[in-house]
């Protein structure tokens, strides 16, 4: 019970950590108006390489996740982790699909040494 607890607020104080912050750190496109963006948040342990068809280069700065403006509709995206984070399993080129809708944030997260992808 006290690792689910403490493992709950973790959660919240990365969701929280990552919304405080308005600056979007890097954009997909620039062309896209950021009212028709969604947000992901991209913790200092993942690496974000690709998005669609494009080679990126994201991830959060020192506690905090970086907010990157993407466009809307479904896209796949390759990300990998840190060897040396504890508790996270180290992967390399694992793809995520996900239908981001306009305005919506989401945030790839720690979880018991698995990312997952959560909506905010």
């Amino acid at each position: 019970m006290r690792k689910l607890l403490v493992g709950v607020c973790l959660i919240i104080a990365f969701a929280f950590t990552g919304c405080a912050s308005n600056a979007i750190a890097y954009v997909y496109d620039p062309e896209i108006p950021e009212d028709q963006m969604s947000f992901l948040w991209v913790p200092n342990y993942v690496l974000v390489k690709q998005f669609g068809d494009k080679t990126v280069h994201w991830s959060g700065s020192g506690m905090s996740p970086s907010k990157v403006g993407v466009p809307s509709g479904e896209h796949t995206f390759i990300y990998e982790t840190a060897e040396n984070f504890s508790g996270v399993n180290h992967v390399k080129d694992k793809s995520f699909t996900k239908n981001f809708e306009i305005g919506k944030g989401y945030q790839l997260i720690n979880r018991n040494g698995e990312i997952v992808l959560l909506d905010l």
